[in-house]
């Protein structure tokens, strides 16, 4: 289980020039990513179903050439002593006047304005 970087707009995965994903650096938020080892029944991935949402979560060429691997949907930021937090989710996003907002934006900025330490946002 690694992060790596995404364009935090479209949620896209950031390669480098060799065409590979950029792993993040401490600080950094990123897209937790699995990778998928078929003949290892821990990081095994059977999919769904629906072929179509299949390959929406699964990325290719991440870390080395020809490989898998998940896509949580969940973006977290590591510290420096390795710790992971929650920072969002790809899917908690809802549009107004043609941006995305993200959820836990809006809860942060509710949080602050109102000096509240827990705030619950969805979208409708």
């Amino acid at each position: 289980i690694k992060l790596v970087q995404v364009n935090e707009d479209t949620m896209e995965l950031i390669r480098g020039p060799d065409g590979l994903c950029m792993r993040c650096k401490p600080g950094e938020p990123g897209q937790l990513v699995g990778r998928i080892v078929q003949s290892d029944p821990l990081q095994r991935f059977d999919g769904y179903l629906n072929h179509e949402a299949n390959n929406k979560k699964i990325a290719r060429d991440v870390f080395t050439k020809g490989d898998t691997a998940y896509l949580s949907g969940d973006v977290l930021v590591m510290d420096e002593l390795g710790y992971l937090y929650f920072r969002d989710r790809t899917g908690d996003t809802f549009r107004w006047k043609g941006e995305n907002v993200s959820t836990t934006e809006v809860e942060g900025t509710l949080s602050r304005l109102l000096s509240m330490a827990d705030v619950v946002v969805y979208g409708v």
